[in-house]
């Protein structure tokens, strides 16, 4: 019986994947393209195309493009409003930073304030590493808008995959990637549309990648030191998918020149000393959160809540009593996801679900037909499906299934992209250009759907590479409204009833008394007065989030808790 829940299981993920998007779309054009082929049709290479375009001036054109292209395209695609759980954690602990602070003190009534993925106890901060907030938090003290942060990540991660793709293959290559790249992730995808994308992560792995050839041809200590670079990014943002990513390329290296003692110790000693000045200044960061440079917030945010528990050794924590039922459901949530690693035949059954979302960020039917060359890739270039392989072990070990958490890969993955494209063309396939060509028109056609108020997606998307949705904006209307209104204002949330809905309301910034706007949770009439005296000089307001457009009045103990409510 389990088998066939197996089998089952795995052919609905397959449909599931096929028809999200534009994929369907996506797989006729490539198959269009192929049929011509077959029938004699010859376009222009794109090796050919690109042959006077192979220059950096031509690279910094293509990324400073994407960015203007972007920035460009605001009047249709808005720069994004943060939603989800994970993107106001990472603006809390932005906004800790800019404040120059590594945590902040515990608020007097911190109850009315817990949320998913935010620590109340011993600071109120962030539970996530510091990496990607570092980035946002310089955007905020320097243009007030962590977006721009984001726009930087994107920029310096294109450029740090052109510069990788260089050592790996020639100019026009190179640039042919880096288009790839621009177009997927650098437009519509939900690394450049939200606040907890993975540029800053991916930037690290492509550090890792371009400097490894580099090393293999010369032990230089620069090139060492770029390489711990991107350990340390990567030990800041992504430790544990980031280490495994690492592995094959340090061991290589090693073997390589493991008969050359004195160039290997050129080449160990940067990457030692970086991965120690990282792991010094995550000890510092985490004594400042936890109390000990040994206990990481995750372990904290474990131990209090019960989550995250997404590894198949994670045993969830029993008898742990949330203050709020959105906080229970949010860790039953979390037991469903590490049931889907905890055993072997549950491994089996969410296999290809869980795989589902790396290949539709990354892939794509577009971007899969170079993966037929898999096999001559692995025979030419081996260190690169070595390095994703590292990846790969990582996110099959995790239980949930979010594409940044194979960003430190991503750079190696256009880099097998690129080469099976390359191997197509030797094979005479001359059909790789259709790949950009495709993924550009699904973007036009994404964002001309989206202006004309036409349906594009799913309900819920996003994570997509091109069609994320915004996502209920309600509150982000609600406090639009309240910052028109003279005064500071406390505003109480009531619980959720949807039990499925896991997105929250309780997000504030990092200093709490000084906010404009409180949002705090509803806790009852007793409670909130408690509350409401701290805060006397500010207007009271109370939220409803189980109607729909959600409802915004004055508050009073009637209002919050009426006659005839159950």
């Amino acid at each position: 019986m389990r088998i066939v829940e197996v089998v089952l299981m795995t052919l609905a993920s397959l449909w599931h994947a096929m028809r999200q998007d534009f994929n369907l779309l996506e797989l006729a054009l490539i198959g269009a393209g192929i049929w011509a082929w077959t029938r004699g049709w010859r376009p222009r290479a794109p090796s050919t195309a690109l042959r006077s375009l192979s220059s950096w001036k031509t690279a910094a054109i293509i990324v400073i493009g994407t960015i203007a292209l972007r920035l460009a395209l605001l009047p249709v695609l808005p720069k994004p409003v943060p939603v989800v759980a994970d993107e106001f954690s990472h603006l809390l602990l932005a906004d800790t930073l800019a404040h120059g602070r590594l945590a902040n003190p515990a608020h007097p009534f911190w109850q009315h304030f817990e949320s998913i993925h935010i620590l109340q106890q011993p600071h109120y901060v962030s539970n996530y590493f510091p990496g990607r907030a570092a980035v946002l938090a310089a955007a905020l003290a320097l243009f007030h808008d962590p977006w721009i942060g984001v726009l930087a990540e994107c920029a310096a991660f294109l450029a740090a995959l052109y510069w990788m793709l260089r050592g790996w293959m020639p100019a026009r290559w190179a640039l042919f990637g880096l288009v790839l790249a621009s177009l997927r992730f650098g437009i519509a995808s939900y690394w450049m549309n939200s606040y907890y994308g993975g540029f800053v992560a991916a930037l690290g792995g492509a550090l890792i990648a371009g400097s490894f050839p580099r090393l293999l041809r010369s032990a230089s200590a620069i090139q060492a030191c770029v390489f711990g670079c991107g350990l340390a990014i990567l030990a800041s943002t992504r430790p544990f998918e980031g280490f495994f990513y690492s592995l094959p390329w340090i061991g290589a290296l090693a073997w390589h020149r493991r008969k050359q003692a004195r160039q290997l110790a050129k080449i160990l000693a940067p990457v030692f000393l970086s991965g120690c000045a990282a792991v010094l200044a995550l000890g510092v960061y985490f004594k400042h959160v936890t109390g000990s440079p040994l206990v990481t917030a995750y372990q904290i945010s474990q131990r209090t809540y019960g989550w995250p528990v997404e590894m198949p050794w994670d045993r969830p924590r029993l008898g742990i009593a949330h203050r709020h039922a959105e906080l229970a459901q949010y860790y039953e949530y979390e037991i469903s996801v590490n049931e889907k690693v905890s055993g072997p035949v549950n491994f089996l059954e969410y296999l290809v679900y869980r795989l589902d979302a790396y290949w539709l960020f990354y892939f794509g039917p577009a971007l899969t037909l170079p993966l037929l060359m898999l096999p001559r890739v692995w025979r030419r270039r081996p260190m690169l499906l070595a390095g994703a392989g590292g990846a790969l072990v990582a996110i099959l070990l995790e239980g949930g299934s979010m594409p940044h958490y194979l960003a430190p890969a991503a750079a190696v993955l256009v880099a097998i992209v690129v080469e099976g494209c390359r191997h197509l063309r030797a094979a005479r396939v001359s059909i790789v250009h259709l790949l950009p060509a495709t993924m550009a028109l699904v973007l036009v056609l994404r964002i001309g759907a989206q202006s004309a108020g036409l349906p594009y997606t799913q309900k819920l998307n996003y994570q997509s590479w091109c069609c994320m949705v915004q996502g209920n904006l309600n509150k982000a209307r609600i406090r639009a409204a309240l910052e028109k209104i003279p005064g500071d204002h406390l505003v109480f949330v009531k619980p959720k009833t949807d039990p499925y809905n896991l997105l929250q309301w309780i997000y504030n910034d990092a200093d709490i008394d000084a906010s404009r706007i409180v949002w705090a949770r509803d806790m009852g009439p007793e409670e909130n007065a408690r509350l409401a005296k701290y805060f006397a000089q500010r207007d009271i307001w109370l939220v409803d989030p189980n109607v729909e457009p959600a409802t915004c009045r004055k508050y009073t103990d009637e209002s919050a808790h009426p006659p005839d409510s159950p």
